[in-house]
């Protein structure tokens, strides 16, 4: 099928609150807005037929509008990081598009339950070889605790760095309940809490299926942070430009890693990314210490912001933010046989 014989529908969420957490942390969700708008320009410039729909209200609202289009005719380019201000609920929205016969971009409703319980994908990361930081789930904050400090506490259910603050890290036990018993009640989830890793924090992003393109590793520069427990990318210091954090915490790409790093580093990633079932694109964030690469979270749908870290890696590789989008399409097109 050639190109021209089909439409793209560009797919994101529009959402102007959150169900639960912090009120500050809807930008990070409220991005996916602008980030479709430079999706659907680049794939206009690439000469597909593009449309451009924001999902919102309910799941039979949802249906409804998509039942204005041919799964025979139409492929959806998924921008959808969550839906009525749920993160987790972006699983859903691909479970819609998938229950009424839509080919699109990105992973399969399976692998994005998965990649979104982050203690499940921890532990089909640690079932199939690969290392993530020990961890536990609490449910209450008196649980047993089995780990050894410093620890992170964060939410399980979560992306963005929604949930982490400077304070997530925490060293006794008092602090510990304290934390737990925030995330319990802000965002109406279990509590993630992961031994602290003190390493270099690397961002690997990946493009493709059976041949995985890795693009040049980034790496958050924490050099200017004296506090090792401070090193880390908090809600603010990602999306807060009132931040000193902000300011302060640079990527930089490619990192700096001997030909020997950079190898395990890229092995550990596409193990991961096929482990976990992640189609087209992706991004799998890792902290490296003593010659580990330990696994912190999958993410199955990184941001493609122009302004983003996939984007800066795809231009470290030599791409123009068109060409980035046009190689994540293909690979989903030709996943699902659409075009050779």
């Amino acid at each position: 099928m050639s190109y021209r014989n089909f439409q793209v529908l560009v797919l994101y969420n529009e959402d102007p609150l959150l169900k639960y957490g912090d009120p500050n942390e809807v930008l990070a969700v409220q991005s996916t807005t602008n980030t479709a708008e430079h999706i659907t320009a680049a794939l206009r410039e690439l000469g597909y037929n593009v449309q451009q729909v924001a999902v919102h209200g309910s799941y039979e609202e949802l249906t409804q509008t998509l039942s204005r289009f041919s799964p025979e005719d139409t492929f959806i380019f998924n921008n959808c990081d969550g839906f009525g201000g749920i993160n987790r609920a972006a699983a859903d929205v691909i479970e819609v598009i998938e229950r009424m016969g839509f080919a699109h971009t990105g992973c399969s409703v399976a692998a994005a339950r998965l990649c979104i319980d982050k203690p499940g994908a921890k532990a089909a990361l640690l079932a199939n070889g690969l290392h993530t930081p020990r961890y536990q789930v609490f449910t209450q904050a008196e649980q047993d605790f089995h780990l050894k400090f410093p620890v992170i506490v964060k939410p399980s259910l979560e992306d963005g760095s929604i949930g982490i603050r400077l304070d997530s890290v925490v060293t006794s036990h008092k602090q510990l309940r304290e934390s737990i018993e925030r995330v319990l009640t802000l965002y109406r989830q279990p509590a993630l809490v992961e031994e602290f890793i003190p390493g270099r924090e690397l961002a690997v992003a990946l493009i493709g299926n059976r041949q995985l393109e890795i693009l040049p590793i980034t790496e958050e520069d924490y050099s200017q942070i004296a506090n090792p427990l401070e090193r880390l990318l908090t809600y603010e210091a990602k999306w807060d430009p009132a931040s000193h954090y902000y300011h302060t915490i640079q990527a930089r790409v490619p990192a700096n890693l001997t030909p020997a790093e950079e190898s395990v580093i890229k092995q550990a990633a596409a193990n991961a990314f096929q482990t976990i079932g992640l189609r087209d694109f992706g991004r799998v964030d890792i902290r490296f210490e003593n010659g580990i690469p330990y696994i912190l979270e999958l993410n199955e749908l990184p941001d493609l912001a122009p302004d983003a870290g996939f984007w800066n890696s795809a231009r470290a590789a030599g791409m123009t933010y068109p060409q980035m989008i046009d190689k994540i399409i293909s690979n989903a097109l030709q996943r699902e046989g659409w075009i050779k």
